[in-house]
């Protein structure tokens, strides 16, 4: 490691707390977000605490060109980011907001130091520094898509094992909680089983909650809404909960009324709201 290099590893490590700061400052009121700017007093410091590991494990990459620090820090946090269901596209915003900040802290030292600093050396630098974000969000992405996965085929396996997927919660509201793939649910066994005990039960209302699913497609969202008018004619109406942005637009581009079911952005919403009508 070279003079300049030495002296810039030292510069960033001596601004570590300010540029954890200056992120923790950057951040913005995100819903159901770690990183959302209204976090309590400690979350805000845990954030501070893992940005600043982060940034060193960064700057060590100058030191020796080693990014073993970084993979077991990114699974454990990443498991953690998972669990809490923290969307992982808002992880990677923040990586790529700090990364901008970081950088800005190389440019001011190189402009401390012009006449001091060789172009092969910035090169050098933003290679190396690139390198190690680059790999910390593949990392990142690796094994919060494993963590996902591994939470997804549990609750699937869960679901299916029931006897009763549809789980009563009044003498009248019933909730069909759908997890994974919807085409994981395609049978005329399993549909069957949701009339059959849906008239059992005598709901007269099914909420349908979709806050599980990852994604759906055409065929599966029509299917969907067949088993809707399906309820509607055993005299159930329906209530359907969780519905991503990519789930409406596949259903307005099939032409699929909304104006005869309830939708809620929530599960507890539907579900306070249902049991005080009744």
């Amino acid at each position: 490691m070279n003079k300049m290099t030495k002296e810039l590893h030292a510069f960033l490590l001596q601004h570590v707390n300010e540029m954890a700061q200056e992120w923790l400052d950057s951040r913005e009121i995100e819903e159901h977000s770690v990183y959302t700017a209204d976090a309590s007093s400690e979350v805000t410091e845990y954030l501070r605490e893992q940005n600043q590991y982060f940034t060193r494990a960064i700057v060590q990459a100058l030191k020796d060109g080693s990014f073993k620090n970084l993979s077991g820090w990114v699974q454990k946090i990443t498991t953690k980011r998972a669990c809490l269901g923290n969307p992982l596209y808002l992880s990677i915003r923040h990586f790529k907001m700090f990364r901008f900040i970081f950088l800005n802290k190389v440019e001011a030292f190189v402009s401390l130091h012009q006449s001091s600093i060789i172009q092969r050396d910035i090169l050098l630098w933003n290679r190396t520094l690139n390198e190690a974000f680059d790999r910390m969000i593949e990392l990142f992405t690796m094994y919060y898509g494993q963590v996902a996965e591994a939470q997804a085929y549990a609750q699937k396996m869960l679901i299916s094992e029931l006897s009763t997927p549809v789980i009563s919660i009044s003498d009248t509201v019933g909730v069909l909680p759908l997890i994974g793939q919807i085409d994981d649910y395609k049978s005329n066994d399993f549909v069957e089983r949701i009339m059959v005990q849906a008239k059992d039960l005598e709901l007269s209302c099914l909420i349908i909650d979709l806050s599980g699913v990852p994604s759906i497609d055409t065929m599966m969202t029509n299917e969907l809404f067949q088993v809707v008018n399906m309820l509607e004619l055993l005299g159930i109406d329906t209530t359907i909960t969780g519905i991503r942005p990519e789930i409406a637009l596949t259903a307005v581009h099939l032409g699929i009324d909304f104006s005869k079911i309830r939708t809620y952005g929530k599960l507890k919403d539907a579900v306070n709201n249902l049991l005080h009508i009744r």
